[in-house]
């Protein structure tokens, strides 16, 4: 999926946002708060990155840093980057300034992505949402009955014949599926900047606001305005495959550019970067549920950690939020076809229809996945604690455009899709395993004798991460007590990580465990997280490809599990799982900051 980043301003905020309770006093921790390779892909981001020389490529361009977040890492980067970062209510499309999208860098969409212009934008009403007297009720996929498999199906139809007869409709099915193209390849402006709604604090509300009139328009060609979506539900082990509803070949819900190798059963990988891993369906599916808790309880403790960064129009800082990053993502990769093989029409593929944000809408599936992220932002708030909407006015005051059902257009605001219920519908309730899945089990007993592998001024700085390296390193404090920890978070941080942002970039970081780990085992305790990046699409001229960027990981939690908090010497292991042998750090430190 391509996306364009984004760009910060010199300008700050005092407070960027607040929560419902903003004093950590002596409450439990953040992340305490709930108590209970084979073949390769492509999955192209389109950003402007950082010059080694310093150089912008762009004008629109303010702060060059590129800050691409990892697994766990997003915890840890919100206090690399101050939360007062500059943003602003983002308006809602320049319709008249809408212009091609792009594939990559040498490739253009070959169709306009761009909505049906109003006669006068400025006379576009703000919505307001119809009277009910039912709730719209989102079931899971797997459970749907040939009943509503059919109903869904003549909708989807009606919307395609749309596409034949009407072409301009914005009703139909790829007028639908172009707004996620418009929105997120650059073929939006604002003021001559881009509009991009990834990898901030816009993807969660865009998404719900997309999802919502898509919904309200399959129920009205179908004549049934209690129609819901189902969503896709991966978070649980009966729904970690493909939705079955959607692989019947010849019915509207299917797409033939699909990675056929992840039909039949195939259990999903959630944190699927283009490599296959060779493990059991049982691991792999204690694997997704590890991700799951790390990424919805102990990296999302914050609105900051959960939604992602302000968004600075036209920027190019990349601050996307736990869910977003994985498994969102790897989500996307892992149902489209893969990149430089032949589509079924014989063109070469891009990752096409899943795997690229242009055209990720031209799959039924697309809506069905994101139903399940929309699920994850209701889940998230229901876990407790710190976890509620964000409440900076930038962000409630931000807003989009979208046709109704009734093919009227409207501007909508965040502030108006916080409350499921509000908006006429909500989730049926489903078990959700990864909740008391916090990983306990060990990978080796005891420490680990950090005096048997080199310290880490011996290691950094690391020229190339070309196979697992072990190092020992100090901490600046032990024997915390609990109030201490509910003060400041244990991070540990890698600095000046460098590589080629073409290709795919992940490695994972374990605690207390020799170069020897078996890193395919996610589900124990010393797994701390991952660092990942997606290749990135420049536009047509750039010729700088290396970004540097700081990878921070809260390890306070961590450090109780594995019993490690009165040591001040520890153990740390990173393993390479793609594109390592480009990858250079600079130097690792562990420190204490705020939360």
């Amino acid at each position: 999926m391509a996306s364009l980043c984004n760009n910060s301003s010199t300008n700050s905020l005092k407070t960027p946002f607040t929560s419902s309770s903003t004093s950590l006093g002596s409450t439990p921790k953040p992340s305490q708060l709930f108590l209970h390779g084979k073949r390769n892909k492509a999955f192209k981001v389109s950003c402007k990155v950082t010059n080694t020389n310093g150089n912008q490529d762009e004008t629109n361009s303010v702060d060059r840093r590129n800050v691409l977040l990892g697994l766990g890492g997003l915890y840890g980067v919100a206090n690399a980057i101050p939360l007062a970062a500059s943003a602003a209510p983002t308006p809602p499309p320049d319709l008249s300034s809408c212009s091609i999208a792009r594939i990559d860098e040498n490739q253009v969409v070959s169709y306009s992505c761009c909505a049906p212009k109003p006669d006068d934008m400025e006379k576009v009403p703000y919505y307001k949402f119809p009277s009910m007297t039912k709730l719209r009720v989102r079931q899971p996929a797997h459970e749907a009955d040939e009943e509503y498999i059919a109903k869904y199906n003549l909708a989807v139809s009606k919307m395609r014949d749309l596409d034949k007869t009407q072409p301009d409709n914005p009703i139909g099915f790829k007028q639908q599926a172009n707004i996620h193209c418009a929105y997120c390849n650059g073929a939006y402006r604002i003021g001559g900047k881009e509009l991009q709604v990834h990898n901030s604090w816009l993807f969660f509300p865009f998404h719900r606001w997309y999802l919502y009139f898509y919904e309200r328009i399959v129920g009205k060609l179908i004549d049934d305005p209690t129609f819901a979506l189902p969503y896709w539900n991966w978070d649980h082990p009966k729904g970690m495959r493909f939705p079955a509803m959607y692989d019947r070949e010849g019915t509207s819900l299917f797409d033939e550019t699909r990675d056929q190798s992840h039909r039949n059963g195939t259990v999903i990988d959630l944190g699927f970067f283009g490599n296959e891993v060779e493990t059991t369906q049982l691991q792999m599916m204690s694997n997704n549920l590890t991700l799951m808790y790390r990424q919805m309880v102990t990296n999302a403790p914050c609105p900051r950690m959960f939604f992602g960064g302000p968004y600075d129009l036209g920027s190019n800082v990349e601050l996307p939020g736990t869910i977003e990053n994985i498994p969102h993502g790897p989500v996307h990769i892992w149902s489209g076809t893969v990149s430089g093989s032949t589509l079924p029409n014989g063109a070469i593929s891009n990752g096409e229809n899943m795997g690229h944000f242009y055209s990720a809408g031209l799959d039924p599936v697309f809506f069905c996945h994101h139903s399940n992220v929309d699920r994850m932002w209701s889940e998230w708030k229901a876990t407790g604690g710190k976890r509620t909407d964000i409440t900076h006015k930038d962000w409630l005051n931000s807003e989009f455009f979208f046709y109704d059902e009734n093919e009227n257009p409207y501007r909508v605001k965040v502030r108006d899709c916080l409350d499921t219920k509000k908006m006429g519908y909500d989730y049926k309730p489903m078990a959700t395993p990864w909740r008391n899945f916090k990983p306990l089990t060990k990978a080796s007993a005891g420490k680990v004798n950090t005096s048997s592998i080199p310290p880490v001024s011996q290691v950094f700085p690391l020229a190339k991460l070309d196979k697992s390296i072990s190092f020992s390193i100090n901490r600046p404090t032990s024997s915390r007590t609990q109030q201490e920890k509910n003060a400041q978070e244990e991070m540990l941080t890698f600095n000046s990580i460098r590589y080629d942002n073409r290709g795919y970039i992940r490695f994972d970081v374990f605690l207390n465990v020799d170069n020897n780990v078996n890193a395919n085992e996610l589900d124990k305790a010393e797994f701390a997280g991952s660092y990942t990046s997606l290749p990135h699409v420049h536009r047509a001229g750039e010729t700088n490809h290396i970004a540097t960027v700081d990878f921070q990981l809260a390890i306070t939690e961590l450090l109780e599990d594995i019993g490690l908090e009165d040591e001040d010497t520890i153990a740390v292991t990173l393993v390479p799982k793609r594109g390592g042998e480009g990858i250079s750090i600079e130097n690792a430190t562990i420190s204490l900051a705020d939360c």
